[in-house]
């Protein structure tokens, strides 16, 4: 049987890509250009930070990003090696933004948080089922007393440590 050569190749030959690759967006893409190949230790861009504080003395920590975000990024805050039964329920107290250039003036670079831990409710004594009118009142207003101006986010947070982990938006491009 005669050899026969292959048919000549008409296309263009397939280059390693040149830019560093996209962040992922809601929904994916193919992608168009079919003259670009990903190379294989390339790497996509983080979309998250992860990062731990342990809060002050006034339940606050100021925690500063492993990326920054051009817009405002979602926080989940939760409490990391907890030693009591309380619950801590974390906030941004406030935003840090970046001013400087060539970066996006405005990027958000971390946050201060401010952690609010609950506190127990007073023991309050019950009243006996053969209590009169008078008794019940009492009891009422004993009630009345040891719930007025209680805060039930009054315990104290100091040396909590938090693992803050800051998310990038879908809704807006990533970079």
């Amino acid at each position: 049987m005669p050899e026969t050569s292959p048919a000549p190749f008409t296309g263009s030959i397939p280059q390693p890509a040149n830019t560093a690759p996209r962040a992922e967006m809601t929904g994916g893409s193919t992608g168009s250009q079919s003259d670009r190949y990903a190379l294989e230790d390339h790497q996509h861009p983080r979309l998250t930070s992860t990062t731990y504080a342990t809060l002050a003395a006034d339940g606050t920590a100021t925690v500063t990003f492993t990326r920054t975000f051009t817009n405002k990024p979602g926080l989940v805050m939760t409490e990391t090696d907890a030693s009591g039964n309380q619950p801590l329920v974390c906030v941004v107290q406030s935003w840090i933004r970046e001013t400087m250039t060539p970066t996006p003036s405005g990027a958000y670079i971390g946050a201060v948080i401010k952690g609010y831990r609950s506190t127990i409710l007073p023991t309050l004594s019950p009243l006996s089922p053969l209590a009169v009118l008078t008794a019940v009142v009492t009891g009422v207003n004993a009630i009345n007393t040891a719930l007025s101006n209680l805060n039930l986010f009054g315990g104290s947070a100091s040396g909590a440590s938090v693992s803050v982990i800051a998310v990038a938006r879908s809704d807006v491009p990533a970079s």
